[in-house]
Order: C-alpha cells, then sequence, then structure tokens
C-alpha cells in the first residue's frame, strides 16, 4: 500500500459493524503502531485493549456518567478561539447534520453518546501514559495515535480517534482497574466500517496550505 495514498484515502469512521476482530490482527497492527517514534525511544504509552462485550459493559457505564455529568465533546480551550477555527468546526457539524437527520439522530446526542460507545466498535484503544512523565510527553501519544489509525487502514480496518474519554478517565480506570498513576490520554475505535450507515459518507475537508504554514527563509 502506498503510504501517501493511505493518508489521503484514510479517514475517521463513526458507525462500525458488531464484528469481533481476530486477535491476532489487533496484535499485528498494535505491533505496527507501535514503531511510532518517541523522544529518546521512551516508548511512554500503555495500551489497554477493550474488547466485544467488555468494550459494551464500559460503554453502558459511560453513558450513563455522561446522562448524570453532562460532560459533552468541545474544543476544551483556555479562551476564545480566533474565528477560523470555529468556522471550521462549524462547516463540520452542518455537513454531518443532514446525514444524522436521515436517520432520525440529533448531532450533539448522537456525537456525545456515539463517543462513549465508540460509535459500535468492537475494540478500542484506550491510550495511557505513566504520570511520572510530564505533559510534552503527550506529544508521543499523539504520534502512536496517528501510526495507529494509519496501520489499521492498511489492514483494512476502519478507525476513529475518541478524546471524550479523557473527561470520564475516573470511570474507565475503575470499571478496567487501572492503576491510579497512569493517565487515560486519548481512545482509538477499530473495527469494520458498516457500509450502510449514512454517517460515514461524511468526509472532512482540510485548510489551505497558507492558513497553516508560514514560511520562513
Amino acid at each position: 500500500m502506498d503510504l501517501l495514498e493511505a493518508m489521503r484515502a484514510r479517514h475517521s469512521v463513526r458507525a462500525f459493524k458488531d464484528e469481533p476482530l481476530p486477535r491476532e490482527l489487533l496484535e499485528n497492527l498494535v505491533a505496527a503502531a507501535s514503531r511510532a517514534p518517541s523522544a529518546i525511544n521512551m516508548q511512554p504509552w500503555e495500551i489497554h485493549m477493550a474488547l466485544n462485550e467488555e468494550r459494551k459493559r464500559l460503554s453502558r457505564r459511560l453513558i450513563r456518567a455522561f446522562r448524570e455529568r453532562s460532560v459533552s465533546c468541545g474544543p476544551g480551550t483556555v479562551r476564545p478561539l480566533p474565528d477560523r477555527f470555529i468556522a471550521r468546526a462549524r462547516e463540520c457539524a452542518d455537513a454531518m447534520t443532514p446525514l444524522l437527520e436521515r436517520t432520525g439522530q440529533e448531532f450533539k446526542t448522537y456525537v456525545n453518546e456515539g463517543s462513549l460507545n465508540f460509535y459500535g466498535a468492537p475494540a478500542v484503544a484506550l491510550m495511557l501514559m505513566d504520570e511520572a512523565f510530564p505533559p510534552e510527553r503527550m506529544a508521543d501519544i499523539g504520534i502512536l495515535v496517528g501510526y495507529m489509525v494509519l496501520a489499521a487502514h492498511a489492514y483494512g480496518l476502519a478507525s476513529c480517534p475518541i478524546g471524550l474519554v479523557k473527561a470520564y478517565e475516573d470511570e474507565i480506570k475503575d470499571q478496567l482497574n487501572i492503576p491510579e498513576d497512569k493517565q487515560l490520554i486519548v481512545s482509538v475505535a477499530l473495527g469494520k466500517a458498516d457500509p450502510e450507515a449514512p454517517i460515514n459518507q461524511f468526509r472532512s475537508t482540510r485548510a489551505e496550505l497558507k492558513e497553516i504554514v508560514r514560511w520562513i527563509g
């Protein structure tokens, strides 16, 4: 598979088939993703892979917590965003909404509860890092996520990074018996895309280079 073509073709999926994935396939995928670079090769990541019924039990608890606490998806900013970022988010929501309406689903509910249900994926990789590491090492986790979603594409699987899980870290650590000195960073849903789901027709756009690159020299 051509790497650049994989980068162009790969996209996040928000409706998965409820089909278990072979353990060997997931092991190969994680082995490929773990080739990601990290500072001084410390490889600060830990991956907890929740599968099948365990994943569903976890999601049921997270959705209950969401309905009690209503912590929603959002940019998590510390000050107001510049207009260009708000416009990108609005464009995304506006494009997804009519696809969801075709199945009678409302955008905010689908995105929030869907995120905590990992959009029905049979597997979710929960990315954790020991609290001994400084926040700067989260960059290594981000690189790992990039490698993982590309490895999933190479193995014929769909994926979707999901960050809302961070808001429900305590519930996840309790449900999966994760030590307190590990911090949850992000998750990646993994599985086969449901080709019948209208939401999977959604494709996000990308900003022009002039908006994101400043050339120096």
